[in-house]
């Protein structure tokens, strides 16, 4: 599982849409939408909160053999 993947699936652990997401985290859904379709990739300070919001570790965000 790839971040784009690992990505939507914490969000859809935590019933989150992609605007949800976008609102926790100060950003558009495009912003989100991006991420989720491997575009781009998230700076550091949205990867921080991205691992407080799901209350995991960024190695849980960024490695492969981690799954939500």
């Amino acid at each position: 599982m790839n971040f784009k993947e690992r990505l939507i699936a914490a969000r859809k652990s935590k019933g989150l849409s992609q605007e949800a997401l976008a609102d926790a985290l100060s950003l558009s859904r495009q912003a989100i939408s991006k991420w989720e379709t491997g575009e781009v990739y998230p700076e550091l300070d949205k990867l921080l909160e991205l691992s407080k919001l799901f209350s995991c570790t960024l190695d849980a965000l960024l490695k492969e053999d981690y799954e939500f």
